[in-house]
């Protein structure tokens, strides 16, 4: 088949680039000028320079793809609120009503539980038609929803559109990427304090959500979305297992979501007067007050597919940060 992938730069886009061309697929990738391309060239992509928000720049590459995969996106819990709009929101609507004009074969649309606003506060797990929790802890999650809004108007049209949405994506390459932020700050002993302990949060591996889009392109029922959530384990948990692996000292202290709101007020000011970040943003702080646990079952059953659990990607993944704590 004949690909065009957005986000080809990015963390998860590399991997499906790679991924892809493996499997014998013709990949194209969008990619924004100045962005590092050696790896995308090795692999035999053909790059087209653009970007999503200039919807002229997407033509060529797209022409004659039979699947789109939209993987781009302004990933950041906290920044620029019309910046995000303007990738998440007018980005996607360029790539989903210029896939529609050119009569491309579908869009998969790559999208995040963050566009759920959460999960029940009572820890049981979201599904795919669960209500949207509003308003949104994020700005992210905001504008991933707006987008994904957006994609949805043109399925309407006719577009044949897919949705997956990833939780937390952990896993190699890259120990400043995806969820692996987390795991490196909490080995490199960044996390002072555990913050909202009981939080219930859901946790993918990068290989699992390849496999999960592997399946959609050769087979998945037309028009479906698919949750990738992975394991589910809460903020305690997954802070006391990374540091039982990776052999150091889990953070003695525990904070309410509301006093470390609190303390954050209080304390981001000296962090930013000494030139460092705090351990945790008002976007990441505020997430913290909801519970994060969705389910999968739907993919399970109908793309065949099993994620591994954290015991297994886990240990591979904190020898990986370990090794590049620098």
């Amino acid at each position: 088949m004949r690909i065009f992938l957005t986000g080809a730069s990015g963390y998860l886009g590399g991997v499906l680039a790679r991924c892809l061309s493996e499997e014998g697929h013709e990949v194209r990738a969008l990619v924004r000028a100045g962005s590092r391309r050696e790896n995308l060239e090795a692999l035999g992509v053909s790059l087209f320079t653009g970007d999503i928000t200039d919807r002229y720049s997407l033509r060529e590459g797209m022409s004659g793809a039979d699947w789109v995969i939209h993987s781009a996106a302004f990933v950041a819990m906290d920044g620029d609120l019309e910046a995000m709009k303007a990738v998440n929101v007018a980005g996607s609507d360029n790539v989903a009503s210029l896939a529609f004009k050119l009569g491309v074969g579908g869009l998969l649309s790559i999208s995040s539980i963050a566009a759920f606003g959460g999960s029940p506060d009572d820890g049981s797990l979201a599904a795919e038609e669960s209500p949207v929790r509003q308003p949104f802890p994020s700005p992210y999650g905001a504008t991933k929803h707006a987008g994904q809004r957006a994609i949805e108007e043109w399925a309407k049209r006719g577009l044949g559109v897919a949705t997956v949405y990833p939780s937390l994506i952990y896993g190699p390459p890259g120990k400043k990427l995806g969820a692996n932020v987390l795991l490196r700050n909490i080995l490199l002993g960044r996390i002072p304090m555990i913050v909202g302990a009981d939080r219930k949060t859901s946790w993918i591996h990068i290989d699992d959500v390849v496999t999960a889009i592997s399946g959609i392109l050769t087979g998945a029922p037309a028009g479906r979305s698919y949750i990738l959530a992975g394991e589910v384990i809460s903020i305690g948990e997954l802070i006391g297992l990374v540091c039982r692996l990776g052999g150091v000292r889990p953070p003695g202290l525990r904070l309410p979501v509301g006093a470390a709101q609190l303390a954050l007020k209080v304390a981001g000011p000296i962090y930013r007067a000494r030139g460092r970040r705090p351990p945790w943003s008002p976007g990441e702080v505020a997430s913290l007050a909801r519970h994060w646990a969705f389910d999968d079952r739907r993919a399970r059953q109908q793309l065949a597919w099993q994620p591994r659990p954290l015991a297994e990607g886990l240990p591979p993944t904190i020898e990986y940060l370990r090794s590049r704590a620098a």
